[in-house]
C-alpha cells in the first residue's frame, strides 16, 4: 500500500534505518506520515540532506501525494529553487518574522522586501552567462541576534527609538496587491549601507 505508493519495495519492511539510503529513509518517513491520511503535513528541510537527483524524486513524490490525497503542506526550506517548485504560496521569514508573503509566481517575479530581494539574488542561476553578469544584492553588517527585541527593525532603522524604555515598534504588514503582504521597511534602506 503506502510503502509502494512512496516508491519503496515491500521487501524493505524489516530493514533498519542504517541499512537504507538517505532517499529510502526519507520515503519511509513520508509513507509513515501518509498512512494516517493527514490533512496537514509539515516538511521541515525535507530534502536538504539529499543529493540533487534523489531530491527531485522526493519533491515529485510530495507533489503527487499532495494532489492525490488533497492535503495541505507547510514546506520549510532555505532552498529557494525547491520552494519555487513545490509551493503555491511563499512566506519569507527573517528571525521568525514575516517579511513578505505572496503567491509563488508573484513573489519570484516581483519581490518587494529588501530581504526577499537579497535572498533571491543570492540563489544561484543555472545559466553560467546570466550568473556571471547579474547584480547581487548584499546585506551588509552582522545579522542581529534573534534575542534582541529590536532585531525586527533591521530593515526599518528609522523606527529604532533612542529611549531604551520606549516600547519597541513592530513593523506592519501591508497588502501591496491582493494576497501580497510586505513588512514595512525604510525605502532608502539599501542606500544607507544598512548595518
Amino acid at each position: 500500500g503506502m510503502m509502494a505508493r512512496a516508491g519503496l519495495s515491500p521487501e524493505l519492511i524489516n530493514r533498519y534505518p542504517h541499512e537504507l539510503s538517505g532517499g529510502q529513509n526519507q520515503r519511509v518517513g513520508i509513507a509513515r506520515a501518509m498512512i494516517l491520511k493527514p490533512k496537514l503535513v509539515i516538511c521541515d528541510e525535507a530534502v536538504s540532506a539529499l543529493d540533487v537527483s534523489i531530491r527531485a524524486q522526493i519533491i515529485d513524490l510530495l507533489i503527487d501525494l499532495q494532489k492525490e490525497m488533497g492535503l495541505a503542506m507547510i514546506f520549510i526550506s532555505h532552498d529557494l529553487a525547491v520552494v519555487r517548485e513545490i509551493s503555491h504560496r511563499v512566506m519569507v521569514l527573517f528571525l521568525g518574522r514575516v517579511m513578505e508573503m505572496a503567491d509563488r509566481d508573484r513573489l519570484y517575479a516581483d519581490p518587494q522586501h529588501p530581504y526577499t530581494r537579497a535572498l533571491l539574488s543570492a540563489a544561484p542561476i543555472p545559466d553560467p552567462e546570466r550568473e556571471r553578469n547579474r547584480q547581487r544584492l548584499k546585506l551588509t553588517g552582522e545579522p542581529p541576534s534573534p534575542m534582541d527585541p529590536a532585531a525586527a527593525l533591521r530593515f526599518l532603522p528609522s523606527r529604532v527609538s533612542v529611549d531604551p524604555l520606549a516600547p519597541i515598534y513592530v513593523p506592519r504588514l501591508t497588502e501591496v496587491a491582493p494576497g501580497h503582504l510586505v513588512s514595512e521597511f525604510d525605502v532608502d534602506w539599501e542606500n544607507r549601507g544598512a548595518a
